[in-house]
């Protein structure tokens, strides 16, 4: 099947309804290009968690914000947040206040209805993040992000021709391995080690097993 960002997003929430969050999950199971999209989107929604503010929520406002999701649910109408448990996939949210959780949710969902025009400058605006330019012959082809957690963050500046795709590799012991195929000009890049070698090569949609072009692009991080 084909599983659309939305999808993808609201999967990686726990908000799809059964049957159409098994259709997603049997996707992921046949394609390791939808599993990177899927640790990417997931980085995403985690770095919304690390940057809410420690404060203390007002009195009443979790048994209130329950409540009227539960409210909500009852009735029939579409939830102003899904669960805080669904939150935040993939991760322990123990050391998190649940306020904090409900919060992270609430921006999460905005996330999915009205994802960022310029995702690039929502990894520039993190603290601690370097941006550089990234060159080839002379040529300017992107920005990297380099955030303090350790992942980083690629944008191309110009899309890929029209029937073609970016696709991103690590380059291991001169062996070039896939980590996905690029959401529109952007890659996420976490899990990495320091120094690790990518590449990027200009595919057929869905990309390749191993690049058919020569790389655009050769990045040290």
């Amino acid at each position: 099947m084909t599983v659309d960002r939305d999808q993808l997003i609201a999967y990686a929430l726990g908000i799809l309804p059964p049957a159409e969050e098994a259709r997603v999950q049997a996707a992921l199971e046949t394609s390791p290009e939808l599993r990177a999209t899927l640790r990417a989107e997931r980085e995403v929604l985690l770095a919304l968690t690390d940057a809410l503010p420690e404060v203390d929520p007002p009195a009443g406002a979790e048994d209130r914000l329950l409540a009227r999701l539960a409210s909500e649910r009852e009735a029939g109408t579409p939830a102003a947040a899904p669960s805080p448990r669904a939150a935040v996939p993939a991760r322990s949210t123990s050391w998190l206040p649940l306020a904090a959780l409900s919060l992270a949710a609430a921006l999460a969902l905005a996330f999915v209805v009205r994802p960022p025009a310029d995702p690039l400058q929502r990894y520039v605006q993190i603290p601690g993040a370097a941006t550089q330019a990234v060159t080839a012959n002379g040529n300017t082809l992107g920005q990297l992000v380099r955030m303090p957690d350790g992942r980083a963050y690629l944008h191309l500046s110009q899309p890929a021709s029209t029937g073609r795709a970016y696709q991103m590799w690590q380059v291991q012991a001169g062996v070039p391995v896939s980590l996905g195929v690029f959401e529109g000009q952007g890659f996420l890049l976490a899990g990495l080690p320091p120094g690790a070698t990518i590449a990027v090569s200009v595919e057929p949609p869905g990309g390749s097993p191993q690049p058919t072009t020569t790389p655009i692009l050769v990045q040290t991080l």
